[in-house]
């Protein structure tokens, strides 16, 4: 079933968190609400839980309102699983009793067969009878995903849940909880702060910041058509700093960038540019005041640091990608190109 948020604002004292945000989460499908801390990610995900009341606009499920102004059912009347970044499972209970706890008006039989039909699914059948301080990280986030799924909820909630992982042990938790929860077929909504989760697990990413969406849409759509600064910034190691448009580019403070028309979107003055490292391209150019500072090899290739000559304390090295690192070296001068994929520009 879908979830839809229309109009939501709310506040906290004076503060305004979210502003007018409309959103829907697509039946079966994986939204990743992603953003910088203090955006309102998770105030959503409370309004939609019953753990905040909804102030201003409408909640609903599948076309049906959930929770509007003067409409909030509790946590327990709504069809929504929620999973955070605690997963605070009953230290006291086997793993078998943690995912059957949400498990009223079934058998104890049926809610044994429940249990071993969601550990089978995630690899797990043989853990139903260990308790919590017996499992690594790694699989009480899964025992925690599972109890959410037990009682089959239209809608699940996860808000941040594997913040306190360690990245390698992330990516395969991410993996698991993709497939565990496309193979459930239940509507999801992830909040993250975190590009690369939000990339890995989402069918949909809305951006969130300062209370409202700035751009909806597919992986591949978010990250390679930006709509706004903001957007472009949090994706591919990107550097974004001001610019002004000039005749064949923009003149910065790493100097002056070569780049088409196209590049320019139609810009007229002043800019913001959002740039990842493959995003510009190098030549030496004995004439220019940029200078490669470092270079580095990072696994996929080199990156070259560049500082203008007596660049102030405050102005950071540009990084850009390189296939010539053979040909260059540190104190090498370079002039700049915009490539096509990686370079963006946005009016101010």
């Amino acid at each position: 079933m879908s979830l839809t948020f229309e109009n939501i604002s709310h506040k906290y004292a004076d503060t305004q968190v979210l502003n007018d945000l409309s959103l829907t989460a697509a039946a079966g499908e994986i939204t990743c609400l992603l953003g910088p801390s203090g955006g309102g990610k998770s105030t959503l995900l409370r309004l939609a839980a019953g753990l905040e009341a909804v102030q201003s606009g409408v909640i609903r499920l599948d076309g049906e309102v959930l929770a509007s102004a003067g409409r909030n059912p509790p946590p327990e009347k709504r069809p929504i699983g929620l999973m955070f970044q605690e997963n605070a499972l009953f230290p006291h209970m086997t793993v078998a009793d943690n995912i059957a706890f949400g498990l009223t008006g079934l058998t104890r039989p049926q809610q044994q067969q429940r249990v071993n039909t969601l550990l089978d699914m995630v690899g797990l059948s043989d853990f139903n009878r260990r308790y919590p301080h017996q499992l690594s990280g790694g699989e009480q986030q899964r025992i925690a995903l599972l109890r959410s799924l037990a009682p089959q909820p239209q809608v699940i909630l996860m808000d941040e849940p594997y913040a306190s992982i360690d990245i390698t042990r992330r990516r395969q938790l991410r993996e698991a909880a993709r497939q565990t929860l496309k193979q459930a077929g239940t509507t999801t909504i992830l909040v993250t702060h975190d590009p690369a989760e939000a990339m890995e697990m989402a069918d949909a990413i809305a951006v969130l910041d300062d209370g409202k969406i700035l751009q909806t849409g597919s992986p591949q759509s978010i990250y390679e058509q930006p709509a706004a600064a903001a957007v472009a910034a949090l994706f591919g190691d990107a550097q974004q700093f001001a610019a002004t448009v000039i005749p064949n580019g923009f003149h910065t403070i790493y100097g002056d960038i070569d780049a088409a028309d196209q590049l320019r979107r139609d810009i007229d003055g002043d800019c913001q540019l959002v740039v990842r490292p493959h995003g510009l391209g190098l030549q030496k150019n004995a004439a220019s005041a940029l200078k490669i500072i470092d270079l580095r090899y990072v696994g996929e290739g080199w990156i070259a640091f560049l500082l203008p000559e007596a660049a102030a304390p405050s102005v950071k090295p540009l990084r850009v990608a390189t296939d010539q690192a053979a040909q260059l070296k540190i104190s090498d001068r370079v002039s700049l190109h915009a490539n096509a994929g990686g370079f963006y520009s946005f009016a101010d």
